[in-house]
Formats: C-alpha cells, sequence, structure tokens
C-alpha cells in the first residue's frame, strides 16, 4: 500500500511541475494548477480488495494552501479513464482527494470516488490513507453494483 502513496504523490507532483496553468495568490499562499497524469487506486467492496485501477488519462485540478508551520491542505479534483487490472474493463472516474497536515498530526489524504465501468461496474466509496506511514487507515461508503 506504500506504492498508491508514492504513485499518487509523484502523479501529482510531476504534473504539476509541468502544467502550463497555474496561478498562486501570495497574500493567502494559495496555489491551484491543473494536471493531466496517470491513475493507480485500490478498489474495496465490504472492506475487502477487489480491483485495482490504474493508468488512462485523468485530469486533475489542485488547490494547495499552505500556512507555514500551521497547516498544509490539496484538494484535488479527478476527471477522466482508467482501466481494470483484473477485468480490463474501462472506468469513468470521478474522484476528489482532500489532503491535510498540521504540527504533531500525520499527512492524510482522504478521497472519495465514483467509478462507472463500460461493462456495467459501478464502484462508490471513500477511503483514507496515511501517507507518511504509507497504511490505508479506513475504508468506508463503499457501494459495489
Amino acid at each position: 500500500m506504500k506504492t498508491l502513496g508514492s504513485v499518487l504523490m509523484v502523479c501529482l507532483f510531476i504534473g504539476i511541475s509541468f502544467s502550463n496553468t497555474k496561478a498562486q495568490n501570495d497574500a493567502s499562499n494559495v496555489y491551484q494548477a491543473w494536471v493531466e497524469s496517470t491513475f493507480w487506486s485500490p478498489v474495496f467492496c465490504d472492506g475487502v480488495m477487489v480491483d485495482a485501477l490504474e493508468g488512462g488519462t485523468i485530469r486533475v485540478h489542485v488547490v494547495e494552501r499552505y500556512l507555514p508551520g500551521v497547516s498544509f491542505t490539496r484538494i484535488a479534483q479527478i476527471k477522466g479513464e482508467v482501466t481494470s487490472d483484473l477485468t480490463g474493463e474501462v472506468f469513468k472516474i470521478r474522484e476528489t482527494d482532500k489532503y491535510s497536515w498540521s504540527p504533531g498530526s500525520p499527512y492524510i489524504v482522504k478521497w472519495r470516488y465514483n467509478l462507472i465501468g463500460n461493462m456495467g461496474t459501478h464502484y462508490h466509496g471513500t477511503i483514507t490513507y496515511d501517507i507518511w506511514a504509507g497504511v490505508i487507515l479506513e475504508v468506508s461508503q463503499t457501494v459495489c453494483n
């Protein structure tokens, strides 16, 4: 599962560094960018990992706010298409990732996903992941059809 955090972070940082659409508001330490990237994520049903989606083409809108020594937050809205490792089914993805950190607390990402497959499969749910520890903390609100 450490791979998940590493892949997500690398994809977002690489994409942000090459993005042409970038804005910064120095007064409030807010940054935003559009990123094109690839994707990887596990899919859970009733607490059991049933698939992993990867590849494809996604477009990500990232908004970050950093208050030095106080907090860091990032919201990434993801849209695009990804493919199942197991079945080859292509999924349209809509996902929102919320990253947060403050002194004395772990660096957490919580993502809510909605995946609609071209073979009739539909997944949605929420995963909370500790990036520094490399572990999934919680899988909740999963619905699998």
